[in-house]
């Protein structure tokens, strides 16, 4: 597996990652990323697995007035943007996160989903290394389905910022080039069955 220092340091691509975290949790009854699993907060899992990353920054978006998620990310080194009105859907997240790359001079954008808690770095690591000018959008896939982590390449941040609705990134994904997932590693947690019925973690 390639990875980031394949390359001399002037030529490695400028990756930023980025944690969506501004979901109103509707299906939970509660705050799933603050609930506990496997012994530290649902958000937390991702969380760590970027701070140890050698990435350029670590964004996360979190509801202004959620202080709780807030402390999740910035005890991990996490720049945080607040989402003024997450109500309006997934979008206005990755166009908060996509103008803040923009601002960093980003190569590359990872996306990832603050529900997702086995994802790995290496996972990540390939995303990013098969984003550059020959595939501008890369995307997660198992079975059928096309999915969060994406990698985003420096040409696609402008149609991140023209997103609407809670379908996120999902009309980008038709055309992007598709990295197989281990279904381990894809499971997100929408309902308390879901903390419930997870796998036990594997040595």
């Amino acid at each position: 597996m390639m990875t980031y220092e394949r390359v001399d340091a002037a030529e490695a691509p400028r990756i930023v990652a980025l944690v969506l975290a501004a979901g109103l949790s509707t299906r939970f009854g509660g705050d799933k990323l603050v609930h506990p699993y496997r012994g530290k907060p649902l958000a937390a899992h991702i969380a760590d697995v970027i701070a140890a990353m050698p990435v350029a920054h670590r964004l996360a978006i979190c509801p202004s007035e959620n202080a709780a998620r807030q402390k999740i990310f910035r005890d991990r080194g996490f720049d945080l943007i607040g989402n003024d009105n997450p109500g309006v859907g997934l979008s206005s997240s990755l166009a908060l996160g996509a103008a803040r790359a923009i601002e960093l001079a980003a190569d590359v954008l990872i996306v990832c989903l603050a529900d997702m808690p086995h994802v790995t770095a290496d996972y990540l690591a390939l995303l990013a290394d098969e984003c550059g000018a020959a595939a501008a959008i890369v995307a997660s896939q198992t079975a059928a389905a096309r999915h969060p982590p994406v990698a985003f390449a420096r040409p696609a941040f402008d149609r991140l910022l023209t997103l609407e609705g809670d379908a996120g990134a999902r009309p980008l994904l038709a055309a992007a080039k598709v990295l197989p997932m281990p279904i381990a590693l894809a499971a997100d947690f929408d309902t308390r069955e879901d903390f419930a019925e997870a796998p036990p973690a594997q040595a």
